[in-house]
C-alpha cells in the first residue's frame, strides 16, 4: 500500500525538519539530533525501497 509508505516518508521527512529547528534553538543536543536524524533518515530509505519494490 504506497499511501502509508508515502505518508510516513512526509512525516519523516517533518520529524527531521522540526528537530533541526529544535536544534537551532538549542533545545535539543547535537547527539540527539544525530540520532533521531539517522534513524528517520533510514525509515525514509526504506519506504522508499519498499514503494520500488
Amino acid at each position: 500500500m504506497p499511501v502509508i509508505e508515502i505518508i510516513t516518508i512526509v512525516f519523516a521527512a517533518i520529524t527531521i525538519y522540526l528537530c533541526y529547528d529544535e536544534y537551532k534553538k538549542g533545545k535539543m543536543s547535537l547527539r540527539n539530533f544525530k540520532i533521531v536524524s539517522i534513524c528517520e533518515s533510514l525509515a525514509i530509505l526504506g519506504m522508499i525501497f519498499l514503494i520500488i519494490c
